[in-house]
């Protein structure tokens, strides 16, 4: 099959079979690193990156591309020039610089990127080179330049963490994780959106932030807001808290479980305590809880203290917990 940039633009919106694809990756493997730049510019200047519908195909393709089927060590060195594209790193990072503008290629053409993701049980703290503070929880995946010289300051992420934004009123901050965008210019706030979580929340411990969603495009939290997005229904779903109280994971402070489905709270114990969690039931699944844990209570406490009215029956077993729903 002969490679065009037709197809690779279908490839980039998942408009390809699962033969062309292979083709794709194959030749994207195989041919020599200029020829791969060089078809990559070309697309640049014909795709329009106002279509949010197909920038979200394309990122959600990128996510199952570059999701690890083994936990990583993270690599905070780890430095990728968008100019130099590995045989390998080619297959895994077109859909991402794609959904990312492309990183103004030619502006940026010496920029370095970062790619850290933490491993399940563990937590990484941040500096960026603004003086941004990015306190990163497990599971989480953060793309980040190693300076920003733009007019704006933008990083990608899939997962959850704090951020300690650094004020620069000329250079807003902006956080992209898939059709999600929160944009600030000096603030604190906490950030979930795992890929496999199907609630994304943004809690404001500290000054303004604009959320972005495709269907919502100017949604702005204050001090003590909090914001829910549903991928699937895309509703939100606002509520308030106290700041000065809120606790977060990513800071090794405790969780703060505000209605959201039993399915994403066991997801973020699983990430925070590295052990595989299993819901049998999915009605129990799709219960919502209300629950908060800041003194440092144990995976068995927290999901001990989840079954008070009974409801759940939790078992262990071959280092997996199970959980179904209690006999009558």
């Amino acid at each position: 099959m002969k490679i065009t940039n037709d197809i690779l633009k279908d490839y980039f919106y998942d408009k390809c079979s699962h033969e062309e694809e292979i083709e794709i990756q194959k030749w994207l493997t195989e041919n020599d690193n200029s020829l791969v730049d060089q078809s990559f510019r070309e697309i640049i200047s014909e795709i329009q990156m106002e279509n949010h519908e197909l920038s979200q195909k394309a990122f959600e393709k990128f996510q199952k591309a570059t999701q690890p089927q083994q936990v990583r060590t993270p690599r905070p060195g780890l430095q990728r020039s968008i100019r130099w594209m590995q045989r390998v790193a080619a297959v895994l990072f077109i859909p991402l610089l794609f959904l990312a503008g492309y990183l103004l290629l030619d502006k940026k053409a010496n920029t370095h990127w970062n790619d850290i993701t933490v491993p399940h049980g563990m937590h990484q703290t941040l500096t960026l080179s603004d003086g941004t503070t990015l306190h990163v929880n497990s599971g989480t995946r953060v793309i980040y330049p190693s300076d920003f010289t733009e007019n704006k300051r933008e990083i990608f992420v899939s997962g959850e963490l704090f951020a300690d934004v650094a004020k620069d009123p000329d250079k807003p901050f902006i956080i992209s994780a898939g059709d999600v965008h929160v944009q600030v210019l000096g603030t604190k706030f906490n950030l979930r959106a795992y890929e496999n979580i199907e609630t994304v929340e943004v809690a404001l411990v500290e000054g303004s932030v604009l959320f972005k969603t495709p269907t919502h495009p100017n949604e702005i939290l204050k001090k003590g807001e909090m914001i829910q997005y549903n991928r699937t229904s895309q509703k939100i779903v606002r509520d308030t808290f106290l700041a000065n109280l809120y606790k977060c994971p990513a800071k090794n402070e405790g969780f703060y479980f505000s209605n959201l489905p039993l399915n994403d709270i066991v997801k973020e114990l699983e990430y925070y305590f590295d052990t595989r969690i299993i819901i049998l039931d999915q009605k129990l699944g799709d219960s919502t809880y209300i629950a908060y844990f800041t003194n440092g209570e144990t995976l068995d406490e927290i999901l001990s203290n989840l079954n008070t009215d009974g409801q759940m029956s939790i078992t262990r077993s071959q280092g997996v917990i199970l959980i179904t729903s209690a006999a009558p």
